[in-house]
């Protein structure tokens, strides 16, 4: 039988800094910043800003993260102007102009930029009349358009980002497709 004395329990407390889980200082990681990155974008797309923070975060210097960046977007891999166009075009159906927009900038894209991204989409008119319609058509063809429904399409419609003209028209498009 084995002696209680010689059991060693192992505690976070305890542990060498070097060996913790989430450690601050992450060690040198074994591949280049430019393997790691094309790495990353070969599962999907990220903004310049983004993946600059990614590599960072990884332990690669920033020096190293630099030269990666610029070997990136030199070769077309990684452009903030497709991602700004794919992401724009995914949320389209969702969001209105405003969410979009606040989207990409905080995602680091240039404002100028994500403004060109959004100037490509449908009319803010139209995708706000379709999300309506998809979420709200049948509860206004069975009970009509209560002013609590109003409400609660006006509130639904401005949390995804649209403007108070494309609620007011998706509202009275709603209206028409619940009458004929």
């Amino acid at each position: 039988m084995q002696d209680k004395t010689d059991v060693r329990y192992s505690r976070t407390s305890e542990r060498s800094p070097g060996k913790t889980r989430g450690s601050k200082t992450p060690e040198k990681p074994r591949h280049s910043a430019k393997a790691y990155a094309i790495w990353l974008l070969s599962k999907r797309e990220y903004s310049a800003a983004t993946l600059r923070k990614k590599l960072l975060a990884r332990g690669y210097d920033a020096e190293e993260t630099a030269t990666a960046m610029q070997f990136l977007q030199e070769n077309n891999y990684q452009s903030d102007s497709r991602y700004a166009g794919m992401k724009a075009r995914s949320t389209a159906h969702r969001a209105g102009d405003w969410k979009i927009s606040r989207q990409l900038v905080q995602k680091g894209v240039a404002e100028e930029l994500a403004k060109e991204q959004i100037a490509e989409l449908p009319p803010e008119d139209e995708r706000a009349a379709q999300a309506a319609n998809a979420k709200f058509l049948q509860q206004v063809i069975e009970a009509g358009m209560s002013p609590e429904l109003s409400q609660k399409i006006w509130r639904y419609l401005g949390y995804r980002g649209f403007s108070s003209h494309a609620i007011k028209h998706a509202l009275t498009c709603l209206r028409h497709e619940a009458s004929t």
